[in-house]
């Protein structure tokens, strides 16, 4: 199995399990997440020069996510939107270097881009399943925050 087989494995397995066991803003990440990870695919340079120069349309995406990220913290009654903000923020940050240092070796690049996925899906996967443990010890779990507009 390749490293990308193995991410989409991971992606649509931790996106399957939140989106069916978790509350509102889990839902609301993979929506995020699945997004994110089309519009990459979209975005990428041809295979040919994919990571030798900067991804300015995976640069774009990784901030759009970012944002979206961003929003979800606000208005969820989550913690782990925290560290999924934290986590893609690094994620658009790593794409300076290349920006900086044009030399930088593509392989490089590329685990500097991609690595931080994989512990923001299982940081979504652990959220999903403290969701769970909240809903059977106290048998609801707020989604949103008293400030947020968003419905209860």
């Amino acid at each position: 199995m390749s490293r990308v087989e193995f991410f989409v494995f991971l992606l649509a397995a931790l996106c399957i399990y939140s989106a069916v066991r978790g509350g509102q803003p889990e839902r609301r990440a993979v929506m995020i997440f699945i997004a994110g990870f089309a519009l990459s695919i979209i975005a990428a340079s041809p295979s040919d020069y994919r990571f030798t120069q900067p991804e300015i349309g995976i640069f774009i995406v990784d901030l759009a996510m970012l944002s979206a990220f961003v929003l979800l913290a606000l208005h969820a009654e989550r913690y782990w939107t925290l560290w999924i903000c934290a986590m893609q923020a690094i994620q658009v940050l790593s794409h300076i270097p290349i920006m900086i240092i044009p030399e930088l070796l593509p392989q490089a690049y590329f685990v500097i881009a991609a690595i931080w996925a994989y512990p923001m899906l299982i940081v979504l996967a652990v959220g999903t399943y403290r969701h769970q443990q909240r809903l059977r010890q106290f048998g609801a779990d707020r989604s949103w925050s008293d400030f947020s507009p968003l419905p209860r």
